[in-house]
Formats: structure tokens, sequence, C-alpha cells
């Protein structure tokens, strides 16, 4: 089972990944899913290689932050507690929520978790598109689920949950972003669900 390609990427002021760089230090990985659970070793990974802890952007329908999820403490729904009991975030901000249990909220206050959930987004997109993050830790991660997005956007995944961030609402809040980007991952993209002349995998390309 293939759950991730690593491609590294040079990120310019503006946070465009569109330039592959193999050659020169730093390296910022982009890692391509697959489902959640690749983040925390990736995250762990970047973190202990950099010598300190990130601040993460997670957008996300789901908070995935399961203490343990079906019996499986290691499963796409609970890679953010693995995370955050690690040490090796310091601030998470969860943006996009929808669809999340009182143990999600739970775990987010257990953890210091800011978690920004839809029924809000009216009142906090401000905040969300004017961001600063990794100041005083080793940068900036993100970690984009695919269904953050609204299922009219991106159909062609496991979990669909209406009333989602729009594309527009997805690069507003990436392009104003001001960090030192580190890494990143794009997952939960199912291609056998993306059955509207594959428009989420375009979606999820771009």
């Amino acid at each position: 089972k293939i759950i991730g390609v690593v491609v590294a990427i040079y990120h310019d002021a503006s946070f465009n990944f569109s330039y592959v760089h193999t050659l020169q230090d730093p390296l910022r990985p982009l890692v391509l899913g697959g489902d959640h659970s690749i983040s925390f070793p990736v995250v762990r990974a970047v973190s202990e290689k950099l010598g300190g802890p990130v601040d993460i952007l997670h957008l996300d329908a789901h908070p995935d932050i399961y203490d343990c999820f079906e019996g499986n403490k290691y499963s796409h729904a609970s890679s953010f507690a693995r995370i955050m009991e690690g040490g090796y975030a310091r601030r998470l901000l969860q943006v996009g929520i929808r669809s999340i249990t009182t143990e999600g909220r739970e775990q987010g206050k257990r953890f210091g978790v800011e978690q920004y959930e839809m029924r809000t987004f009216s009142k906090d997109c401000h905040f969300l598109e004017n961001l600063k993050l990794g100041e005083g830790v080793k940068g900036v991660y993100i970690s984009v689920d695919v269904d953050c997005l609204d299922p009219a956007f991106a159909p062609g995944v496991s979990h669909i949950e209406p009333g989602g961030l729009s594309f527009r609402d997805v690069l507003n809040i990436l392009h104003n972003l001001e960090g030192n980007l580190v890494a990143a991952d794009v997952v939960e993209f199912n291609p056998q669900r993306d059955t509207v002349d594959g428009m989420t995998a375009m979606v999820a390309a771009k």
C-alpha cells in the first residue's frame, strides 16, 4: 500500500509550491497522501531534524485528534493527538472543522489546540486570512486534508462533510500566511470517489 509520496519543494515568499527543488538546502518536503495517518511521522521527523517544535496550520473537516480511533492509536483520526503529546508542535490551528465530537473538543482543550469551526468562519475569516506563525519555533508546517473543502469543490474524498471552505478561502489563508514554511502535506484525496471528470484530482493538485 502506497501511503505517501515525498516531493522536495522550494518555497518563495508567497508560499508557491510550484518550484520543484532538490539540489540546495533547505529542502522543504511536500508529502502527498495517503490518509492523514502520515502526518504524525512526517511532523515528528521534521521536528527532530530541525531540533524543535513547529507551528501547524491544519485544514480539515475533522480534528483528527482522537486518543484512539477504532482501537488504533496511529489511525488517520489520531495523528494530531500523537503530534501534540509528543511535543512536536507548539501551536496547532485547525481550520474548516464541521464534524467534531465531544472527545474532539475535549482533546483540543487538553492540548491547547485552536479550533476554528465552519459555523463561525464568517467571524473568524479576517483573523485566519492574516495569520503569522512560526516565530520562536522552527517554522510552519501546513497539513491540508482535501475534505476541508466543501464537496461542491472536491467530492472525491472518503468522508464528505457539506458546508466547508471554498477553494478561494483556502488560497486566501495560505497566500496571506506569514511564516517560514518548513514542510507540508496534502492528504485524503480518494480517486475512487472522484467521479466528476477528475475534478477533485485537479483541485488537490492545484
